[in-house]
């Protein structure tokens, strides 16, 4: 059998009899491959492969078990992850009484007046079939401030944080946001939308420098379990940049990062002076760094989500009776920021859920792209950009055409579908619904696709549960949404896989298990390439594997 071999040097690390997926053209699937100095050395046999052995070369027998590059989560909030294993996790929680129940276990350990902060429910998952209010998280305790964050922009809170955030029956609605009324239509629910949230938020301290640290390096121990070995942080404020760096010079850098700067869209008291600053001030852009943490695109955000009722829409949500405003920042600046960064040489990814956020998005990257080209201002060169749509829920057929004309790629979550999925029909209506997260279709128009967690924006980052929607589209519930976007199981391994190294700069020498390329590397309990539907999302990960070492051992 043909063998590929980058260089002539005893392997440290050689893996035979297995079934090993490299996504190499040439070579697209084998038996053993070998690493060196953090890279793949060779693909092939196990007599070709295991004859590179060196006295001191570990060698592991697979045992037939499937092996595949490791997970890239292309828009993976690892940091918050890392916070959150610090808060009380709702996200498993399936009624309210359920999660008032863990806020009252944990007030009985924490001081009077300390706040209690959890995050991840989705009423979705609730068996009282409602959104929890301040009367819920009253009756837990009235004597610490109690916030609790859903898995995306909304959070509830009860009576005493309500208070200590000065949230009043006459307070008005902030611009792009909504505090939820009781029956009255004065007194505050305690459900916070969008930009009210900060009333509270603003309150929580900002983690220190060294909180930080540990948690990048809990959620990145994390990650490693499920053989995920690099993410995609995206919307990072400076101090969450500066933590970063530190716990890579600590050696507490678990997985490879790719950093993403927050930009327009974000903490409203940035003011554009500062955001400027921030892209144009540096003295660097997009693709800085090397292969654990490197600097990536600009973050932007225009809109919210769909089940929060805050993402920007061409018609209102069911039950409404219009559009309401709950955008990040000014649609009419979306070509002047888009501009600016792309002419400072930064990348651009921007949160476009509603059907109008999308479409209005990549009509404005298109026009800059165009713009930059006819004026031969670009410091690039034709076409060398990674802008994309982050979310992507709904395209229209005039974005379609101008992600594929540009190189617009989509940054989907199919996560989402799993977990949320259910509730698109009671919030879009069942037309819109099965267009929901196009992925058949953004391959078919040759439009290049990553899959990602989007964790905690979800309830959880295990890939194996995006593969099953991908393959499936199916949600918890058994639901299926937009059957006619199914892709193949090769198809949407690939996007949670190699597709990322595209956002990043890092196609030469990440993604594929191909001789030079990084040694990051899965092995399965089973075959994902065999086992019934239903079992994808079941698959463990016995092994992974970071620069030819063994990161994580089931």
């Amino acid at each position: 059998m043909a063998r590929m071999l980058a260089r002539t040097m005893a392997p440290n690390l050689i893996l035979f009899n297995g079934m090993i997926t490299t996504f190499v053209d040439a070579l697209p699937e084998c038996t053993a491959i070998a690493c060196q100095d953090g890279r793949v050395l060779a693909i092939g046999d196990d007599a070709d492969i295991r004859a590179l052995a060196g006295p001191n070369t570990q060698l592991i027998d697979l045992a037939g078990r499937r092996v595949i590059p490791g997970f890239n989560d292309a828009h993976n909030h690892l940091l918050q992850v890392g916070i959150k294993f610090s808060r009380l996790e709702v996200e498993a929680c399936t009624s309210i009484a359920q999660m008032v129940e863990m806020v009252r276990e944990r007030a009985n350990s924490t001081a009077p007046g300390e706040w209690i902060i959890g995050e991840g429910w989705n009423e979705s998952l609730f068996a009282e079939g409602r959104l929890p209010n301040r009367h819920d998280l009253d009756a837990a305790t009235t004597r610490h401030p109690v916030m609790l964050q859903r898995f995306f922009n909304m959070d509830v809170v009860n009576s005493l944080a309500l208070e200590l955030g000065g949230v009043t029956d006459d307070m008005p609605d902030p611009l792009g946001g909504k505090i939820e009324r009781e029956a009255d239509g004065r007194t505050p629910s305690g459900i916070l939308r969008a930009a009210a949230k900060l009333f509270c938020r603003q309150l929580m301290p900002t983690p220190t420098e060294a909180q930080c640290v540990t948690a990048i390096e809990l959620a990145g121990k994390a990650y490693q379990k499920v053989g995920i070995t690099s993410v995609l942080e995206p919307g990072l404020y400076p101090y969450e940049l500066r933590a970063y760096l530190r716990a890579r010079r600590l050696g507490k850098l678990p997985v490879r990062v790719n950093l993403m700067p927050s930009w327009h869209g974000f903490r409203e008291e940035e003011n554009q002076a500062e955001l400027e600053d921030r892209a144009a001030n540096l003295g660097v852009f997009s693709g800085l760094g090397d292969e654990w943490l490197s600097l990536g695109a600009l973050k932007m955000a225009v809109d919210g989500g769909t089940t929060s009722h805050t993402a920007w829409m061409f018609q209102p949500f069911v039950g409404e009776e219009k559009v309401h405003d709950y955008n990040r920042l000014d649609p009419e600046d979306l070509r002047e920021f888009f501009a600016r960064g792309h002419e400072l040489g930064w990348d651009i990814g921007i949160h476009a859920i509603g059907d109008r956020a999308h479409h209005e998005s990549a009509l404005a990257y298109a026009d800059i792209l165009e713009a930059a080209a006819a004026a031969g201002s670009d410091i690039r060169s034709p076409g060398d950009h990674r802008h994309n749509l982050i979310h992507a829920y709904f395209a229209t057929e005039e974005s379609l055409q101008k992600m594929a004309k540009h190189g617009i790629a989509a940054v989907i979550q199919p996560t989402f579908i799993y977990y949320e999925g259910d509730d698109l029909f009671r919030d879009v209506g069942a037309e819109l619904a099965q267009r929901y997260k196009p992925m058949r279709t953004y391959l078919d128009r040759g439009i290049r696709v990553a899959a990602t967690s989007d964790i905690p924006s979800t309830v959880h980052y295990n890939p194996f549960i995006g593969l099953y929607s991908l393959v499936t589209r199916k949600t918890w519930k058994g639901t299926i949404i937009g059957a006619q976007e199914a892709v193949t199981r090769s198809e949407a391994l690939y996007a949670y896989t190699v597709a990322g190294a595209w956002l990043t700069r890092e196609e030469q020498f990440k993604g594929p298990l191909a001789p030079g390329f990084l040694a990051d590397i899965a092995v399965l309990d089973r075959d994902y390439f065999a086992v019934a539907d239903e079992q994808i999302k079941d698959i463990v990960v016995d092994l992974t594997i970071i620069g030819g070492e063994v990161v994580y051992s089931r």
